[in-house]
């Protein structure tokens, strides 16, 4: 798993519950990406490493979150994808998409 999608995972403390956020990418115009934390599991303890680790890589399997470029292969946060199975980057190279 990639170090560069840490950025879009992170766990806070709330009236003494913990919650797992994952970050999407919006986009409030073409050159202004935003990210929004998103719930993705709840806990009354503070969660360890290996908790945290599990509830990471089940987030890197939702399409809500993340996305596998058909063309080139890498995983990218939600926000970053063309469409299902075609990155930013890749559609822009490819079919000419500008942003």
């Amino acid at each position: 798993m990639s170090d560069e999608l840490d950025d879009y995972f992170r766990c806070v403390e709330h009236a003494g519950r913990w919650a797992f956020q994952v970050g999407v990418i919006t986009w409030n115009g073409p050159d202004a990406p935003e990210i929004t934390w998103k719930n993705y599991r709840r806990w009354r303890t503070q969660p360890d490493a290996d908790r945290l680790a599990r509830a990471r890589a089940a987030a890197l399997k939702q399409a809500r979150f993340f996305g596998t470029c058909a063309h080139c292969g890498a995983l990218n946060n939600a926000g970053h994808m063309f469409d299902s199975d075609l990155c930013q980057g890749c559609a822009a190279k490819s079919i000419g998409i500008v942003y």
